[in-house]
């Protein structure tokens, strides 16, 4: 009989950890497969990892695991996913933002073939205007920049073991999850939902730290910001020789002022040599930059083989 795992990431939730571990075991639970739900405590500074302990003392089927101190929801993702034994892992938020009804479904289109099933955001539920353009300019920019659509996207998925051990095995230290599933290419089945209100509750994430995160995931799957530095010292250099032109022309007319030609050709000289340069360095750089990440050059989607042979 296969076994399916529930990774839950809790970060101050003290309030609705039992409750809500109880409705996501219900909806998971079926007579084709066994059940396990790994609870992470990413570092709450609240009664939650208690409450965690009681909902395994009272469910076997629960089991705790407890950050010293709170390292972010990617590292929980990542710790849940390797505590995790089952065939097939789904990732979930503890709110229920993301519904559990949506769980039978997921395993049916899991079972069916697909090794990757993710919950796709048909709306994003009440929110303000601001985070909403602000998440379109992320999802537009990152699109641009790293060539993956992920617009959309939540940590809302099904994994297959194959995914779930290729996912694992990536290097990298800095991780993020809906970035890094969609990188690998496995085929995917898509789900929409309708993003929950909260019961209890709000958001732990403020602006500061969805801008710090935004900006950690967009460099951490481009290195164009790096190499910018070569197109803009090519503009500067361009706006520089329009300058020098003018200056020259007007020092041969006799109306340049005395000394004005050789500054101003000096700093042109200068300041687009260093940012041609600097834009060189950064090329360099992101080439470095992208053999440190060290992600595989493919990734080999065994479960095809499996069938094959």
């Amino acid at each position: 009989m296969t076994m399916i795992s529930i990774v839950v990431p809790l970060y101050n939730e003290e309030a609705i950890v039992k409750r809500n571990l109880q409705i996501i075991a219900r909806e998971a639970q079926a007579k084709d497969h066994t059940l396990e739900i790994i609870a992470v405590n990413d570092g709450s500074a609240d009664g939650t990892w208690a409450e965690i302990c009681n909902a395994a003392t009272s469910d076997n089927r629960i089991r705790g695991v407890c950050f010293t101190r709170n390292f972010g929801k990617e590292a929980a993702i990542l710790a849940g996913l390797m505590e995790a034994r089952g065939d097939g892992v789904i990732v979930i938020d503890a709110d229920l933002q993301h519904p559990p009804t949506l769980i039978p479904e997921m395993i049916r289109l899991w079972q069916s073939g697909f090794p990757v099933v993710e919950a796709v955001k048909a709306n994003r539920g009440k929110e303000t205007v601001v985070n909403r353009v602000f998440a379109k300019l992320f999802y537009k920019i990152f699109h641009q920049l790293s060539e993956l659509d992920i617009a959309g996207h939540s940590d809302f998925k099904l994994l297959d073991r194959s995914v779930v051990d290729a996912y694992i095995k990536l290097p990298e230290r800095n991780r993020f999850f809906r970035g890094l599933i969609h990188w690998v290419g496995f085929r995917s089945a898509r789900i929409p939902f309708e993003v929950a209100e909260r019961d209890i509750g709000g958001s732990r994430w403020n602006k500061l730290k969805l801008l710090k995160y935004a900006i950690n995931n967009i460099t951490m799957f481009s290195s164009f910001p790096l190499k910018s530095i070569t197109w803009l010292g090519m503009l500067m250099f361009a706006l520089g020789g329009i300058v020098g032109s003018v200056s020259l022309i007007q020092k041969a007319e006799g109306t340049a002022l005395d000394g004005f030609t050789t500054v101003n050709l000096l700093i042109i000289m200068t300041s687009g040599i260093l940012m041609v340069s600097l834009g060189i360095i950064g090329h360099y750089l992101s080439r470095i930059y992208d053999e440190i990440k060290g992600r595989p050059p493919f990734v080999r989607e065994t479960q095809r083989q499996d069938i094959q042979s």
